[in-house]
């Protein structure tokens, strides 16, 4: 009887020990739930529950990750949107007057632009004088032929006789006399719009990425234009607003901005 005691002492503090535990109350969100757990099937717009296959219940869907400049939701971003590259319309004989005519001579005296007049009555090269008269080259001239772009003086007489051309929409032909480079040429066929852009367009960016630029920084110019200069790893590149490639490496291109505190950078890689 003596070796049973302890045993009948474990028995009783065992069930002591359970009385001991605490009542829980649950309360109205502790409550058992029995919901099921939606499955998600199809897009991410809709769920179906277990309990009733048919039963769908939509939710809203991920919102659209913005572009770089909407404050809305953040990254990752969408490229911005980069503003077009919007060209001077040709200059068209048809619906504007004949100006008067520059005098020929011999020596290189009268400056024109090289313009590329391609998708216009098959005009190709044509050289534009400030005026705005259209002038066709009869005949190749010597040395380096011309690009669309550049500006260029000349001296020329005019032709009497030449190769007839589809082109219509040019006011003489000329044979070139003499040649002399003014600008070189930025690459465009023809002059863009001059704009104030706070974000370069298609054109200036392909210049800037051309170069491997860190920044584009917009300036006033003369005649209420604008320019823009380029710093890359090589040297400094100044456009003006109409796409002209005024200065380039191995010239001060900071030289010719004449208010340094108006500068607004437009770009930065």
């Amino acid at each position: 009887m003596k070796s049973l005691w302890p045993l009948f002492l474990l028995v009783i503090l065992i069930a002591s020990c359970r009385s001991l535990r605490p009542v829980v109350d649950p309360g109205d969100d502790d409550r058992y739930d029995d919901t099921e757990v939606p499955v998600i099937v199809g897009d991410s717009g809709s769920t179906t529950t277990g309990t009733d296959p048919g039963t769908t219940t939509t939710t809203d869907p991920e919102p659209v990750r913005g572009r770089e400049d909407d404050p809305s939701p953040t990254g990752p971003y969408l490229p911005p949107v980069i503003p077009p590259t919007r060209y001077e319309p040709f200059i068209q004989r048809s619906v504007t007057p004949k100006p008067i005519m520059p005098r020929p001579r011999n020596k290189c005296s009268l400056a024109v632009e090289v313009r590329n007049y391609d998708g216009l009555d098959g005009c190709g090269i044509l050289l534009e004088t400030d005026s705005g008269a259209l002038l066709r080259v009869g005949i190749k001239p010597r040395g380096e032929p011309l690009e669309a772009g550049t500006r260029i003086s000349i001296g020329f007489e005019y032709m009497r006789s030449f190769e007839s051309s589809p082109c219509q929409n040019v006011d003489a032909v000329i044979r070139i006399t003499c040649m002399r480079l003014l600008r070189v040429s930025s690459g465009l066929p023809r002059p863009v719009v001059c704009e104030a852009y706070d974000r370069p367009a298609q054109w200036l960016l392909d210049a800037a990425k051309s170069v491997g630029a860190t920044y584009i920084t917009r300036f006033p110019w003369k005649e209420g234009r604008y320019v823009y200069l380029i710093e890359s790893a090589e040297g400094q590149y100044l456009y003006d607003c109409r796409g002209y490639l005024i200065c380039r490496p191995r010239k001060n291109c900071l030289s010719f901005i004449e208010s340094f505190s108006d500068g607004l950078i437009i770009y930065e890689n």
